[in-house]
């Protein structure tokens, strides 16, 4: 038996070639659209057979009790465990939790948008990867209370919840220059991001403030997966003098540097000072335990709770107010993995194993 999907609104969207915003507007009568732009949306609503989603427009005007959240990867165990301290929140309040990943695709992330503003959620919390105005305008035009988290968007046009990134970046930078190091590697992920931007930030200012001339053969900036670290580490060793540390960024990043650095024979800290930022439950039992910047997910969980049920409920004039912009304070927390540089030239193993093992672990 055949069957047919039902038309969405981003199909309508898509067939009058505009945005899925203005097929919003004009749809609902709501704003400004111009004549033959509207004509254009309500030919492919009929061409379609679209039939607006009554039930969660009349949910809208009740409450749902649901709130979306999108984070953009269900694997990344930091995300996980972030996910799971909103859902107490939440929970605490009443409410239930609908959770979606994007993988930081921007096509999933507009589709998943629209169809949690389709199942009448209450509101969004969101950690954004490449959000347009467009969209932005979509959640104005619905009503659709949301908080951005972890990454800001451009002049943080919505209330927002991030990490201190830069002093924590800058801080992990300080631990190692106060070690005696000062050939320090950075292995950082997608500069679009403004959490990995800050980051970086962070570890320029540390260098310039420690007098030191930026070594770009010391950068690595990629992509928050395993395989990047592979890679940057990889190329790291290779260099002459090779680093005394690395600072890696994401602990998404952080198991293929473990490994490159393990397949090599890098002793740490004896050979390779390492420091992460972001930590999680497997540092405080790797061989050696790795000193990380710690970010208190269930801070910022809460955070981002508070303010979403401020905008939701209108209380304390929250629903009229200008958006709010926090970070969330971060811990330095001290293991074993980083020490004073060593002193004669690294030894590793043969670096075509290295090499071998870096495309066995690709994705």
């Amino acid at each position: 038996m055949e069957t047919h999907r039902r038309a969405s609104l981003k199909d309508v969207a898509a067939l009058a070639e505009t945005s899925i915003a203005t097929a919003s507007r004009a749809l609902s009568g709501t704003g400004y659209v111009a004549e033959a732009t509207r004509q254009r949306i309500l030919d492919a609503a009929r061409t379609l057979n679209y039939q607006p989603n009554l039930r969660a427009r009349g949910l809208r005007q009740r409450v749902s009790h649901s709130v979306g959240l999108i984070i953009p990867n269900l694997l990344n165990a930091y995300y996980t465990a972030l996910a799971d301290s909103i859902s107490q929140q939440l929970a605490a309040r009443g409410y239930h939790l609908l959770l979606s990943s994007t993988r930081d695709d921007a096509a999933t992330e507009q589709e998943t948008v629209v169809d949690m503003v389709g199942q009448a959620v209450d509101g969004l919390i969101w950690v954004p990867s490449a959000a347009e105005t467009d969209l932005l305008t979509y959640l104005a035009d619905q009503h659709t209370p949301v908080v951005a988290i972890v990454r800001r968007l451009a002049n943080d046009p919505i209330d927002t919840v991030v990490f201190e990134d830069r002093a924590g970046s800058r801080a992990a930078t300080q631990h190692l220059l106060s070690l005696g190091h000062q050939r320090i590697a950075y292995i950082g992920g997608d500069m679009m991001y403004s959490s990995n931007r800050d980051r970086w930030q962070g570890y320029l200012d540390a260098l310039r403030q420690a007098g030191l001339e930026l070594d770009d053969s010391l950068v690595k900036l990629g992509t928050n997966r395993g395989t990047w670290g592979n890679m940057a580490t990889n190329d790291l060793l290779r260099l002459e003098p090779a680093p005394t540390a690395v600072f890696v960024a994401s602990n998404a990043i952080m198991p293929g540097v473990i490994r490159t650095l393990r397949q090599a024979g890098v002793s740490l800290p004896g050979e390779m000072s390492l420091i992460c930022f972001d930590d999680v439950d497997w540092f405080s039992f790797s061989v050696p335990p790795i000193t990380a910047i710690s970010t208190a997910y269930t801070a910022l969980a809460e955070a981002a709770v508070d303010l979403l049920m401020t905008r939701i409920t209108g209380a304390s004039g929250g629903a009229d107010r200008p958006p709010v912009f926090m970070e969330v304070n971060f811990e330095f927390v001290l293991r074993r993995s980083t020490a004073a540089p060593r002193t004669g030239p690294l030894q590793f193993r043969d670096l075509q194993l290295v090499e071998a093992a870096s495309a066995d672990g690709a994705s």
